[in-house]
């Protein structure tokens, strides 16, 4: 039998997606490897171990094998599930714009670690509460645009900049709006 080489790392979870009768398809931002794609197995039954730890936004350390295609959670250790985060609608809204634009504008699997320390950063904020998170919309954008190597002209927004960038809608936009 041909063991997978397993290795370790700290991540966010962007976003996840059922794949097949049992399995999720998540999208994680790690410490050490950039944007990944990872599959977990037959987490969707009822008696799986990983399936409270596997929600979007979830920072914890990811024990993971590596596959020819897309590697496998083998183990998650929670450090920190953003409980507030998830009780409020506005703080949940830009959570998931946050992790919008780091899925559609960080190239996989660019390991970058100050657009690590920015995503962790932002979630930790959203995760307080705090009052006006526009400014930490504008301030997150503005960083993650100079992460990427990008200005932003006197005659341009960021948000018209990471538009033109993305190529497509931020879909999670909308619902910023509508607050």
């Amino acid at each position: 039998m041909n063991k997978l080489p397993i290795y370790k790392t700290e991540g966010i979870i962007l976003k996840s997606a059922d794949l097949g009768q049992l399995d999720r398809l998540l999208t994680i931002y790690t410490a050490g490897y950039g944007k990944i794609l990872a599959r977990a197995i037959s987490v969707r039954k009822k008696e799986s171990k990983l399936r409270g730890y596997l929600e979007p936004f979830t920072h914890a350390k990811f024990l993971l094998a590596k596959s020819r295609t897309i590697d496998i959670v083998t183990d998650v250790e929670a450090i920190d599930s953003f409980s507030y985060l998830h009780k409020n609608l506005e703080s949940l809204a830009y959570a998931y714009y946050f992790s919008e634009l780091v899925d559609k504008l960080v190239v996989a699997p660019e390991r970058d670690i100050k657009i690590w320390a920015l995503l962790k950063r932002a979630m930790g904020v959203l995760n307080e509460r705090r009052t006006d998170l526009r400014k930490v919309r504008t301030a997150f954008e503005e960083k993650l645009l100079e992460f990427l190597g990008h200005g932003i002209p006197k005659n341009k927004t960021a948000l018209e900049i990471i538009q033109g960038l993305a190529e497509e809608e931020i879909i999670s936009e909308k619902f910023l709006k509508a607050l």
